[in-house]
């Protein structure tokens, strides 16, 4: 009797620390409704940082791409430009929007996103010359599996 409840117990505890390690069920991401994705030019590239589960971006969950944009369907998104060098341009030209990237300043651009799809990302540096790392596209993704699964 005694090692059968040693065992319970043993057993509550196993899948406590898993359900609160990060490994089990309350970890699991919900719908997200709207983000703010920091989008950075530097070197000729465009670097893009998501707030992880917790929902908060600079913390140690954050998520990142480079060069192509993933956002979730369905959701109201932020994307706060800027750069670490020189002055580019961020568009999207199916949803037409488009702003400046600039070092020591943040523009934004606000949108919703609707179903699932591709979009052209168009980007440029202000020298008069084509960097094909600054043309990418921007993912609409399904929020069934969850939007982090990109």
């Amino acid at each position: 009797m005694l090692l059968k409840n040693t065992l319970k117990t043993t057993f509550a505890l196993l899948a406590s620390a898993f359900t609160f390690s990060g490994c089990g069920y309350a970890q699991q991401q919900g719908k997200v409704d709207s983000i703010v994705v920091e989008v950075t030019g530097s070197e000729f590239n465009w670097h893009f940082r998501y707030p992880g589960l917790d929902g908060i971006l600079g913390t140690s969950d954050d998520q990142h791409s480079m060069q192509n944009l993933y956002l979730p369907e369905n959701a109201d998104v932020t994307l706060r430009l800027s750069s670490n060098d020189y002055v580019y341009s961020f568009a999207l030209p199916e949803l037409d929007l488009k702003e400046i990237a600039v070092p020591d300043l943040s523009f934004e651009l606000v949108f919703k996103t609707n179903s699932k799809r591709k979009l052209l990302l168009l980007g440029d540096q202000f020298c008069g010359y084509s960097h094909k790392t600054l043309i990418g596209s921007t993912y609409i993704v399904s929020q069934d599996s969850g939007f982090y699964n990109w």
